[in-house]
Parts: C-alpha cells; structure tokens; sequence
C-alpha cells in the first residue's frame, strides 16, 4: 500500500493536470454535450493511463526503465495507432492516449531539466545528436495529434 501511496505523490502535479485536461477536453470534443457510458470508460482508461507505466515500473522494480526508450515509444505509437483507429473499446484508447501523453510529458520534462534526451537513446549503437533527439519528439508529438485526432472522429 505504501508503494501506491507513493507512486501517487511522486507523480508531477502538472502531469497529472495536463492528463485531466487533455482527457476532459476529448471527451467534450467526442460526446459533446451528450455523454454516455462510453465516456465513462474512457475517462477511466485515461485515469489508469496517468499511472500506468509508472506503476509498471515500481511493480516489476525496472531499473532503467525499458518504457523510456525511443523503441518502446516507437512500438507503442504503432500498438495505439491500431487500438485508436481499429478498436472499439474507449476504456483502451484512453489507456493507450493517456499513456503516449505521459511518454511525451516524460521526454519533455527531461528535456527541460538536462538539456537532452539521451537517456532514451541508451539502446543506440551511437550517440544522437540533440537536433536529431528534438526532431523525433516532435514528430512523436505529431504522431500523437493525429491518433488524438483519429479518435474524435
């Protein structure tokens, strides 16, 4: 319990408010003002996905995290463009948006904080160029919009 507890308050708050945010803001522009228990179960998958991987990760003491690589993110926008678009279940496509926000939130937040993103490169022969680390989270962050995107229609 004191695992939860503490998975709970290490979660940066703006994390937590720009999720809540973003997830409200979808739901408003899917169902408009007409929500259903579709809703509902988005809202919830969006909750689980705040947590989620950090979960994860105190669960199975991943150390480093292989969620925070480049090739997870990659994976995992190909699985969330699939679950958006081709699957019929809004409980999941909360989960899986959730889940690439808090991924996109994680690299910009270390950007922020060490001026790289080199930590999500360790499984890189050769190092990438800082240019080169921007231009894939912006298109990370593209590939994001548009599952956003996909999803409201």
């Amino acid at each position: 319990m004191d695992n939860v507890k503490e998975l709970i308050r290490n979660k940066p708050r703006i994390f937590i408010l720009i999720s809540v945010i973003y997830l409200v803001a979808l739901a408003l522009g899917k169902w408009r003002i007409h929500p259903s228990g579709d809703t509902a179960w988005f809202l919830a998958g969006g909750v689980i996905g705040i947590y989620f991987l950090d979960g994860a990760e105190l669960f199975f003491h991943l150390t480093p995290s292989p969620f925070r690589s480049v090739v997870f993110m990659a994976l995992f926008t190909i699985v969330g463009l699939f679950v958006v678009t081709s699957s019929g279940s809004t409980l999941a496509s909360g989960l899986v948006l959730s889940l690439y926000l808090q991924m996109i939130l994680w690299q910009v937040g270390e950007l922020r904080v060490t001026g790289n993103l080199t930590s999500w490169y360790r499984m890189m022969a050769v190092p990438v160029a800082l240019k080169t680390q921007q231009i894939i989270l912006f298109l990370f962050s593209v590939l994001f919009l548009l599952e956003t995107y996909f999803f409201i229609q």
